[in-house]
């Protein structure tokens, strides 16, 4: 009998035989381990060629849906290079307002007529 093949480093062992009497090029001990990394392997590439064909079909199926557009909130008020209206509009103390004089903050400043006049506008 010879001795095994393994390509690493040497190995001492003697070779198995196959079951139709010719040897195989490694021994047992490597042939096992040979043939446990083999199926770890196999195994692994199984896993991934689903996990591939699953994201396919998501991705398949996703791709008869349109996104849907969306507006953020404010992007209208932008334009105006202010403070949006409704912002604004909870600064103020409503009972401060029944002179119907300008409007005061609910910390008792006075609005000028420009402030107030813009807060009225963009209701």
């Amino acid at each position: 009998m010879e001795q095994c093949k393994y390509a690493y480093k040497q190995c001492m062992r003697t070779r198995v035989m196959k079951k139709d009497g010719e040897l195989h090029r490694l021994c047992e001990y490597h042939r096992d381990k040979a043939n446990a990394l083999q199926r770890s392997y196999a195994t692994k590439r199984r896993q991934e060629r689903r996990a591939e064909k699953a994201q396919q079909l998501v991705n398949n199926q996703l791709s008869g849906i349109e996104p849907m557009p969306f507006e953020r909130a404010g992007d209208e008020q932008q334009e105006h290079d202010g403070i949006p209206a409704d912002d604004l509009a909870c600064l103020f103390d409503n009972n401060n307002d029944r002179d119907g004089g300008g409007g005061r903050f609910s910390d008792g400043e006075e609005l000028t007529p420009e402030q107030y006049a813009y807060i009225q506008q963009h209701k």
